[in-house]
């Protein structure tokens, strides 16, 4: 469940604090990006040891491609520090150290590294965000190690309605990167929201959830360099263990999906994409996504 959406169910304007800016638009993102894994079969295995380690294993093969692509990821906890470990097929091993709540109620300080052994260490990231959630706001700031600063926060300006802003500030150049404004009308079962940034891109979308089994949202996004984009999409959960979904676009590319729990902890889900303005073509897709989770 969205932070969108639970925020969308109380009555009470300070009864939870509003959601992050970058989910301002949340439900309308996972049901038109979440269960279309288009040209890959896939395999995820989750599991978790009693001490507490969750580990993640995931395969990938792209329907172009004549090798697979896998990793292997840890998470676990160490004198209070929360440690990822993260390596891949192609020899990159990603090392990610994370304190929270340490100094500050709601900070949190990243350490990043990648090291390959034929290239030696990578890349290397390190940044602290600090958030704040309270009655009617909730505030986000992050700095990073490349001079970068990151603030947004979100007000309740009346019954449902939502006010965000976000803005990146270039310490290097002293200048601002980029800003974002945006309005949400949100209820429990319908949300509306439209961003502005300063370079004049502008995007709005609907969500709506008429009943427990659909949902339906609707994107639109106009930018200078292009002309308007769109997308419209469905899901309708055809009882407890599976789901359905479709979406199409403004080209006319065609994306479904169906969804099932085959038993506790096993999950498959297949996907398709048709290019529905060039069905002649060859460009169409198919996936399947396989999870073993314990």
């Amino acid at each position: 469940v969205s932070t969108q959406s639970t925020w969308g169910k109380t009555t009470s304007l300070h009864s939870m604090p509003p959601p992050k800016f970058a989910d301002l638009n949340k439900s309308v993102t996972d049901l038109l990006n979440d269960d279309f894994g288009f040209g890959a079969t896939k395999l995820v295995l989750k599991s978790k040891a009693a001490n507490g380690t969750n580990f993640k294993v995931e395969g990938v093969k792209a329907a172009n491609a004549t090798v697979a692509d896998g990793s292997l990821e840890t998470k676990f906890a160490y004198a209070g520090v929360a440690v990822k470990e993260k390596w891949s097929t192609n020899n990159d091993v990603l090392s990610e150290l994370a304190v929270a709540n340490k100094y500050l109620p709601g900070s949190k300080a990243t350490a990043e590294f990648v090291f390959n052994p034929n290239k030696g260490l990578d890349a290397l990231k390190f940044k602290v965000k600090n958030d704040y959630e309270k009655d009617a706001v909730s505030a986000s700031l992050v700095v990073n190690n490349a001079g970068l600063v990151s603030a947004s926060s979100v007000f309740s300006v009346a019954k449902n309605c939502l006010f965000g802003l976000t803005t990146d500030y270039d310490t290097g150049k002293g200048a601002l990167a980029n800003t974002k404004f945006g309005v949400s009308y949100v209820e429990s079962d319908l949300s509306v929201t439209a961003i502005v940034s300063s370079n004049s891109d502008v995007e709005a979308s609907i969500f709506h959830k008429p009943s427990g089994k659909v949902s339906a949202g609707l994107k639109l996004a106009w930018t200078q360099a292009s002309s308007i984009s769109g997308e419209l999409a469905a899901k309708y959960s055809l009882d407890s263990t599976a789901f359905v979904k479709a979406k199409i676009s403004k080209d006319l590319n065609v994306g479904l999906s169906y969804t099932q729990a085959i038993s506790s902890g096993v999950t498959l889900t297949l996907a398709t994409l048709v290019k529905a303005g060039a069905l002649q073509g060859t460009d169409h897709k198919v996936g399947l996504t396989l999870t073993l989770e314990q």
